[in-house]
C-alpha cells in the first residue's frame, strides 16, 4: 500500500484540527472510529511499530527497500507533525488497544480540495478487514471534515490484496504508471486510484 506518515511523537491531543486553509477548524474527538478500527494521533510508545514496518512484505509495498532504525521513525513522525498539509494517524483495533499500522492524508491542497491517502497494516493483521475499514474511516473524515472533493492513492499493480481493499471502499482505477516502482529486484507498474464523495461505500454487508 501507499507510504504513510505519522503525527507527533507525543501524547495524543484532545482534538483533531482540520487544516484551516481548507475549511473552518472543527473540533473532533481524540480518535476516529470505524466498524473495526480506531484512528488516533501517535504516542511515544508507538515506536514499537517500527519493527513491524521493517517486515519485508510491508516495506516492499511502500517502495522502501531497506529497513529503517527507530530514530528514522521518530524523525518521520516529527516531520509530519510540523506539516500543515498532513493528517497522520495510528490504526488500532476496537477490541484491543495497540498500534497495528498507520494511515494518513498528505499533500492536502486547498485550491483543488485534493489529498493523497497512504496506509500500511502490519502482517499479523492482514486479511481481517482492518485496512479496508481504516481507509473508509479516514476517507469519510477527509470528505466530511477536511472539505476534500477528491482523494488519490498509488498502489503497486501486483498488490492484489490492497487493490481489492481500496475497491471495496469505492476507489476507482484511473490509470497505470508503467514500471514506476522497483520491488523485489524488478520494475512493476503502479495504479492510480481516485475517490470522490459519491464513490465512498458504506460498510454494510462486509464480513
Amino acid at each position: 500500500m501507499s507510504l504513510i506518515a505519522a503525527q507527533p511523537a507525543s501524547p495524543a491531543p484532545s482534538v483533531f484540527l482540520a487544516p484551516s486553509i481548507l475549511a473552518p477548524v472543527e473540533l473532533h474527538p481524540p480518535f476516529l472510529t470505524g466498524r473495526l478500527v480506531r484512528l488516533r494521533a501517535p504516542e511515544p510508545a508507538d515506536d514499537t511499530l517500527n519493527e513491524l514496518f521493517n517486515d519485508h512484505g510491508v516495506r516492499s509495498g511502500l517502495g522502501m527497500p531497506f529497513p529503517q532504525p527507530t530514530e528514522s521513525f521518530h524523525a518521520w513522525v516529527e516531520s509530519a507533525r510540523k506539516n500543515p498539509e498532513h493528517i497522520n494517524l495510528i490504526i488500532e483495533r476496537l477490541e484491543q488497544r495497540g498500534a497495528i499500522g498507520m494511515c494518513d492524508l498528505m499533500k492536502i491542497e486547498a485550491p483543488t480540495r485534493t489529498a493523497e491517502l497512504g496506509i500500511w497494516v502490519a502482517r499479523p493483521w492482514w486479511r481481517a478487514g482492518y485496512g479496508t475499514d481504516a481507509v473508509r474511516t479516514l476517507s469519510r473524515f477527509g470528505f466530511d471534515h477536511v472539505n476534500l472533493h477528491r482523494i488519490t492513492l498509488y498502489v503497486n499493480a501486483d498488490n492484489v490484496q490492497a487493490i481489492r481493499a481500496y475497491e471495496k471502499v469505492g476507489f476507482k482505477d484511473e490509470g497505470r504508471l508503467r514500471e514506476a516502482a522497483f520491488v523485489h529486484g524488478g520494475r512493476v507498474d503502479q495504479l492510480v486510484m481516485g475517490l470522490l464523495p459519491d464513490d465512498l461505500t458504506s460498510e454494510r454487508g462486509e464480513g
